[in-house]
């Protein structure tokens, strides 16, 4: 058949004509809002706001490119709800008033860019607080988690929140997500995965509480429940979705079953869409070979683990399916290849499948793929050295972008 090309999903081949598109670039719907294609930019730290989380220049010629690359939907880099938030430097800020006009433009530019091409693309804000998972050029006071575990790859032991407390952070997150709504955005992320704080409570390695938020899966699950329940009572049925593990990936952790019982509790709470990932920090005591972040695994293609959270995606998937409600599905990690995605997206009932390392080297890849075939794999080899140039220079970063491509390009001037 001509277009036919091996990939190693269900440890077989992909039989591919090369003229048909299939479902990639066909509409779904997270809650009301219909998304023009099954191709998303996952969220992604840029290193390009100010110190104090406002939005420049430079941070909106990032989302201007990605608009025009043709992504059917964007998420933008975590926005911290609360001063004690931080991750990292230059991390965009959704806490304050302060923020909003910015938050305005930024989403206002990306729409402009959308209506010129008419593709019909949205951006969500992504919200989220890094709790006890800070590096040294991030928050410097006292740090919050859903209980003083030490956290073995920053060193550092957070102070438990109290229900007050606990109160006052879901208060933030409203009102973050009412600054989105606000502002323009087509709709919200939460961060609650890869060991944020959202993660520090529904993951039974970190959250060792003894009240009504700790212990069983049911009460593990309440914190993001009730962060959930703040947002809607601000932004009504404004589409909220979360980005949550499949899996810890840590002895101890959670593991997928239990994040299928987590998914069905999130999908019945009101969350309008799941994205499934894995890993926290802590994972670096036991993977090998590392990758940091441990999220984003690095040389996908030599050590042959593209898709490698497909499994724990499909798991959660066939729960939803039996699930009094059933809600979409995004996948991520590890995907470069347009005949993976098309294979994944029309075998497995998984609605949407995410990229964020290929599309900082290529914004326009969707619009690439959309005029094939043929289909070319996307550029990045998943080396990290995007990452690594953030780790390395901190606030000194000039951005999170492609090295291997600037490096490139400084050669051929040179």
């Amino acid at each position: 058949m001509e277009g036919t090309h091996s990939n190693h999903y269900n440890n077989g081949w992909i039989s591919l004509t090369a003229d048909e598109l299939g479902v990639v670039f066909t509409p779904a719907k997270i809650g009301a809002l219909e998304i023009p294609n099954r191709l998303i930019r996952s969220a992604t730290y840029t290193c390009r706001a100010t110190l104090t989380g406002l939005v420049t220049d430079e941070l909106i010629n990032v989302y201007e490119e990605l608009a025009r690359g043709g992504i059917g939907l964007t998420i933008t880099g975590m926005s911290v709800v609360r001063e004690d938030g931080w991750q990292l430097p230059k991390m965009l800020g959704s806490y304050s008033d302060e923020h909003e006009d910015g938050l305005t433009r930024l989403a206002g530019a990306y729409h402009d860019i959308v209506n010129e091409m008419g593709n019909d693309s949205n951006i969500f804000l992504q919200l989220g607080h890094t709790g006890r998972q800070v590096f040294l050029t991030g928050y410097q006071g006292e740090l919050i988690s859903s209980s003083p575990v030490r956290d073995h790859a920053f060193k550092k032991v957070a102070k438990e929140l109290t229900s007050d407390e606990i109160q006052a952070v879901a208060e933030c997150f409203g009102e973050a997500a009412n600054r989105a709504k606000v502002a323009g955005f087509d709709g919200i992320q939460f961060h609650g995965a890869h060991g944020y704080l959202i993660t520090q409570f529904y993951s039974p390695f970190m959250n060792k509480r003894s009240d009504e938020y700790g212990g069983n899966t049911e009460n593990r699950a309440k914190f993001v429940v009730k962060l959930l329940e703040e947002c809607r009572k601000r932004v009504g049925s404004f589409p909220i979705t979360l980005k949550m593990n499949g899996s810890d990936r840590v002895p101890g952790g959670l593991e997928v079953d239990e994040a299928a019982s987590l998914a069905k509790i999130f999908a019945n709470a009101g969350f309008d869409a799941l994205e499934i990932s894995s890993y926290i920090w802590d994972a670096l005591m036991y993977d090998k070979p590392k990758s940091a972040p441990p999220e984003a695994q690095r040389n996908v293609r030599k050590r042959g683990i593209e898709g490698f959270n497909l499994e724990l995606a499909k798991t959660i998937k066939t729960a939803l399916n039996a699930n009094e409600k059933n809600i979409p599905i995004m996948l991520v990690g590890g995907l470069y290849r347009f005949e993976t995605i098309r294979s994944i997206l029309e075998n497995t009932g998984i609605e949407f499948c995410a990229m964020s390392r290929p599309l900082i080297r290529q914004p326009s890849l969707p619009t690439l793929w959309q005029k094939g075939p043929p289909f070319p794999e996307a550029e990045c080899i998943h080396c990290n050295l995007c990452a690594k140039d953030f780790q390395i220079h901190g606030i000194k970063c000039k951005g999170v972008r492609c090295i291997k491509k600037e490096r490139s390009e400084k050669r051929q001037r040179d």
